[in-house]
């Protein structure tokens, strides 16, 4: 019974030690020595053991007669570093007399035997057996009955001598790999160079069976080493090539979140994944905006930090909700990219991890039979992202009649008085329209029966609200009516979004005065800036627009970049759907891990600002409170609005409707 992967190698590096041997003589280009740590997760050597399937009799194992041993189950157990193939058994045992059992002794409990690893001359891993155990169903050493142990090893051993698992196979991805990088009359060497791949010996280690095998480089060989193609890069230094290599990473991590999220059912991995997905995507942004200089190449350093995450959360994938094939498959793709890493290590200056070439390559491993994933970075909404982020149906777009500013209007001064409103148009579009100042009976009502104003074609009370407010900045006289339309929108969109969830009355409570004060924060609530006597929308340095401040490089693919930067309402709802993602996320893991309900709000907003790593900025590796700056401001502004607050667009603050 032989284990191996389909095309590759079945195990997975999960580490990487290069070292570089000096030369032998001065000048002489020194051979380079790659060791690498090969783990075979143990869910991959479920061949050793055996359960009984529904419907099925336990296995049984007659020595005599009397003599009988029931196996109903087996599995593998790592104790004290030793690693153990652990039989739930039931025996009889007695003395066969003219055909009767005389005095039979029923015992159930389990037989432990050590597994030892070796690797045969043929590169398979396999194992001997070492000392017996035998334990009752407590758990306690039954040391008497050690016939049972002496009846069960023969059955064991043939188990074991007929398991194999292939380790030959790194051979076949480190050839693909270098062959790409070697010129035709380089290709008998380099079958000589792999001929040297040797394994060392095997250990029991927390992930799986560790064994470091070893690669030797001859120093001319490697110093003729090609650049994989990526004539992309060509000519390309400094920021855009970083901006190039970063924006690569980000399209291969979002192609491995998408072939897993449709695969792994567990919903705390999926978690997982997409948190990968959004902490790699801020700590772009963040590379892209520092100037440096780095202590270590940073784009690099994030594919490492990337690459570990990833491959922990694999490993951690329990191998009874999926596939055994599918379990190979992810093995063969961890060691993909740990082959990637290895010679990245060994020769830095070819930049094999993050070229085109060898991303698709570990892509490839993971999805071998279908079309390869496409390595695109572009904007354009990705339903399927969306599907996995768990995001409702986009709303429609605004009619082209009703988007009643249009890009590069020029805006006439602040200080100019506003035209009288002679048109309809001027009517619906004024702050001060009565219209838009429903009494309570009518806002009441438009709260019971959305589904039937939908269903009728009858706008809803946020389509209303983002005509109203179209792509108008507001003057200084209209600051009151543009705050209380700005107010309504967010509270119409807030009790939306909790209609989906069922959070609790105060996380909700919490909900609808965090969103207003962090659109506070992020804008002043505004969409729009004039910029050479033009209106176009707000954008930081760092890439996010509009109200809600929504990052385009952490959000691209799941909405739509050009309605967040022209459409209030659609910049608004997905500031939103971010925040209360992160609330009932990141801000209720800090609440379940302080105790304190207080800090909700500041762990929504900090990992709103920061990612989901950082919604304990606030705090002391203590768990004291510690708030910056920002922090003591959003404060300010979620107090303010949680006790009956209105902005003050003109200084950006939460005041009491006295104080006006």
């Amino acid at each position: 019974m032989s284990a191996r992967l389909p095309g590759a190698a079945g195990w997975c590096l999960l580490g990487l030690l290069v070292l570089l041997w000096p030369a032998a003589a001065p000048g002489t280009p020194a051979d380079t020595e790659l060791k690498f740590p090969l783990t075979i997760p143990y869910a991959l050597l479920g061949d050793l053991a055996w359960q009984t399937r529904e419907g099925e009799a336990p296995t049984e194992l007659v020595d005599a007669p009397c003599r009988r041993l029931q196996i109903d189950r087996s599995g593998l157990d790592l104790r004290d570093n030793e690693l153990y193939l652990v039989s739930r058994v039931e025996t009889q045992l007695g003395v066969s007399l003219f055909g009767f059992c005389i005095k039979p002794i029923h015992w159930r409990g389990s037989v432990d035997v050590l597994l030892e690893p070796y690797i045969d001359a043929e590169w398979q891993l396999r194992f001997r057996l070492g000392r017996t155990e035998l334990r009752d169903p407590q758990g306690k050493p039954a040391t008497l009955l050690n016939l049972i142990g002496r009846l069960i090893r023969p059955f064991i051993s043939r188990r074991t001598e007929q398991f194999g698992f292939d380790l030959g196979a790194p051979r076949e991805q480190i050839t693909e790999l270098l062959s790409k990088m070697v010129e035709p009359e380089d290709l008998a060497e380099l079958q000589s160079v792999l001929a040297n791949l040797r394994p060392g010996t095997p250990r029991v280690a927390t992930r799986g069976v560790l064994v470091e095998a070893q690669l030797t480089l001859p120093g001319g060989f490697a110093a003729r080493l090609l650049p994989p193609g990526q004539a992309d890069d060509t000519g390309l230094t400094g920021t855009r090539l970083t901006q190039l290599q970063l924006e690569r990473l980000d399209a291969f991590i979002v192609a491995v979140v998408k072939l897993l999220g449709q695969e792994i059912a567990d919903p705390a991995l999926r978690r997982q994944l997409l948190a990968l997905l959004l902490e790699s995507r801020y700590r772009l942004v963040e590379i892209l905006g520092d100037d440096g200089p780095f202590e270590q190449e940073p784009v690099r350093s994030l594919f490492v930090s990337d690459w570990e995450r990833l491959r922990n959360l694999l490993l951690d994938v329990d191998p009874g909700t999926i596939a055994h094939s599918r379990l190979l498959r992810y093995a063969t793709f961890l060691n993909a990219g740990d082959t990637l890493l290895a010679l990245d290590a060994a020769l830095p200056q070819l930049a094999l991890w993050i070229s085109r070439d060898g991303l698709r390559f570990a892509l490839h491993e993971l999805a071998p039979a279908g079309p390869a994933p496409g390595l695109e970075y572009g904007y354009a909404v990705d339903p399927v992202l969306r599907e996995l982020f768990e995001l409702p149906p986009e709303p429609p777009p605004l009619p082209p009649e009703k988007s009643i500013e249009q890009p590069g209007e020029v805006e006439p001064p602040a200080d100019e008085a506003p035209p009288e409103p002679d048109r309809e148009e001027d009517t619906l579009n004024s702050p001060d329209n009565p219209a838009l100042r429903l009494p309570l009976w009518a806002r009441l009502l438009d709260l019971l029966v959305p589904t039937a104003e939908a269903a009728t074609g009858v706008p809803d009370r946020v389509s209303e609200l983002q005509h109203a407010l179209g792509r108008r900045m507001p003057r200084q006289n209209e600051l009151t009516g543009y705050a209380a339309q700005v107010a309504e929108l967010l509270k119409e969109i807030g009790r939306h979004e909790l209609a989906t969830r069922d959070l609790g009355e105060a996380h909700n409570a919490v909900f609808l005065d965090l969103l207003p004060a962090t659109a506070l924060m992020e804008s002043c609530w505004r969409q729009f800036k004039r910029e050479d006597g033009k209106i176009t929308y707000l954008v930081s340095s760092a890439g996010a627009v509009g109200m809600m401040q929504v990052n385009l490089r952490v959000w691209r693919g799941l909405y739509d970049v050009e309605r967040l930067k022209w459409e209030v309402a659609y910049n608004a709802r997905a500031g939103a759907q971010i925040l209360l993602r992160y609330l009932e996320g990141p801000g209720l893991d800090v609440v379940r891990q302080t105790g304190n309900p207080e800090y909700l709000a500041l762990a929504s907003y900090a990992a709103y600002n920061a990612g989901p790593a950082g919604a304990r900025r606030f705090l002391r590796k203590s768990g004291e409170l510690k708030p910056g700056p920002a922090d003591r401001k959003l404060l300010a502004h979620y107090k303010g609005f949680a006790s009956g607050g209105i902005a003050d667009l003109a200084r950006c603050v939460v005041t009491q409707p006295a104080e006006w």
